[in-house]
């Protein structure tokens, strides 16, 4: 069986290029005192594109006045951003596939250029997206704009040398966790901790979600409620969905046969993806009789609040399991020449951030080859049964979400880039 809701969110046009009638300024000293700042701002992907709108929100609040463009997503246009790009069209995964786009990232590395050049850019905010925006960062630092990173590339994960350009192009360095601050101070990079958002922005999201009906105290005891996350892009969504739906399979027919009930719920935040989601979740249906798969659009949040276990893909989602405090297994699935580049460069033994910040393997890893129907149904099970091994597991899941903090972090962003800002204008 499958219950389904189509999104009713507007499906909106890629925006185009827009040219600018500002004419190009003489030099970057131009910008006075008393004048508004003008922000570029680029996000690759829709954790930047919540990140940057946040930081807008707050930073229009110093800056009515200032023009907010660049690359960016719903969120940002929602503050007024004007996007040159359908961030989509950014959205990719692994090294193959930034092949397929290197003439198009070309292109808009030149379009924005000339964007910052047109419109007098004073600073630029770059939000995550490493590979395309460090690039961007060395080509706007030449043009004398003020570069602003927010959110530290993994250096500690893997490529580690580009510490060196970032030192070298990057003005300010805006981190998540406080270790990485620890580590920007050793070499010389300007950085504020500003906390990780996750806690605030799931404050604020939570309040807009319908909650599930038979969840919690209403929930029988027999039924257990599993979420299926197959993450934000669409390549991750494409390569992990099936594995995810199978394993859905094996699980429903092993607690059946023990008078056992599951409900699966299936989030989705890509619109572009809902009609393959729905396709592939009918065809199992249809395949597995009772099988009960509930598809969502944007209600992740209270999927993970219902649940009893959480399927998850690799990636910032597995903070939001985290705040919940809920067991998960973590799924990473990528192109073989992908996988195989990567296994040669990462510096960490693990792919989840909750791990990462535990220092062991607290959710069990299924990466690859091993990101099988089969495994993560055996992982589950364990999960699921074993009430010893489940508690363990959630105890370690809220040692890592004490130490995330609670925070107001765009606020705490904002306030640093304002004081950047105040200073510099005050020794130019």
């Amino acid at each position: 069986m499958v219950t389904s809701r189509k999104s009713t969110a507007p499906k909106k046009d890629s925006p185009k290029s827009k040219k600018s009638s500002v004419k190009p300024r003489a030099s970057a000293g131009e910008w006075k005192f008393d004048s508004s700042p003008s922000f570029l701002f680029l996000a690759g992907e829709h954790s930047g594109d919540l990140l940057g709108g946040e930081l807008i929100h707050e930073l229009k609040k110093t800056y009515p006045e200032s023009p907010f463009f660049g690359v960016g997503g719903p969120r940002m246009m929602e503050e007024g951003f004007d996007s040159i790009e359908n961030m989509e069209e950014l959205s990719v995964i692994g090294f193959t596939a930034v092949l397929f786009k290197y003439k198009f990232l070309k292109s808009l590395m030149e379009r924005i250029v000339e964007e910052a050049t047109a419109r007098s850019c004073t600073h630029a905010v770059l939000v995550d997206y490493p590979g395309f925006n460090l690039r961007l960062a060395r080509r706007l630092k030449a043009l004398g704009i003020k570069v602003i990173f927010y959110v530290s590339p993994q250096l500690w994960a893997w490529k580690f040398n580009r510490i060196y350009m970032i030192r070298e192009c990057v003005d300010l360095m805006l981190v998540l966790f406080p270790f990485e601050k620890e580590l920007y101070d050793k070499y010389g990079v300007r950085s504020v901790f500003v906390g990780h958002p996750i806690a605030q922005r799931i404050k604020e999201k939570i309040k807009k979600e319908a909650v599930f009906p038979e969840t919690g105290e209403n929930k029988p005891s027999s039924m257990y409620i599993v979420t299926l996350m197959p993450g934000s892009r669409s390549g991750e969504i494409r390569r992990i969905l099936q594995t995810l739906l199978q394993t859905a399979k094996l699980l429903h027919e092993a607690l059946e046969k023990e008078k056992k009930h599951v409900r699966f719920l299936l989030p989705n935040i890509n619109a572009k993806e809902e009609e393959f989601i729905l396709r592939s979740i009918e065809k199992i249906s249809a395949l597995t009789p009772n099988l009960n798969v509930e598809y969502s659009f944007d209600r992740s949040l209270r999927a993970i609040e219902a649940s009893d276990l959480v399927l998850v893909a690799s990636g910032t989602a597995t903070l939001e399991v985290v705040y919940f405090e809920k067991p998960m297994v973590i799924l990473y699935k990528v192109s073989f020449l992908t996988y195989l580049i990567a296994s040669q460069v990462i510096r960490t033994p693990y792919i989840g951030l909750v791990n990462i910040l535990s220092g062991r393997e607290t959710a069990r890893e299924l990466i690859q080859a091993e990101c099988t129907p089969e495994m993560a149904f055996e992982e589950s099970l364990a999960i699921l049964k074993n009430k010893k091994y489940r508690h363990a597991m959630i105890e370690e899941i809220s040692s890592v979400k004490r130490s995330l903090g609670d925070e107001a972090t765009s606020r705490n962003a904002a306030k640093a880039v304002v004081h950047f800002i105040k200073e510099k204008r005050t020794v130019n």
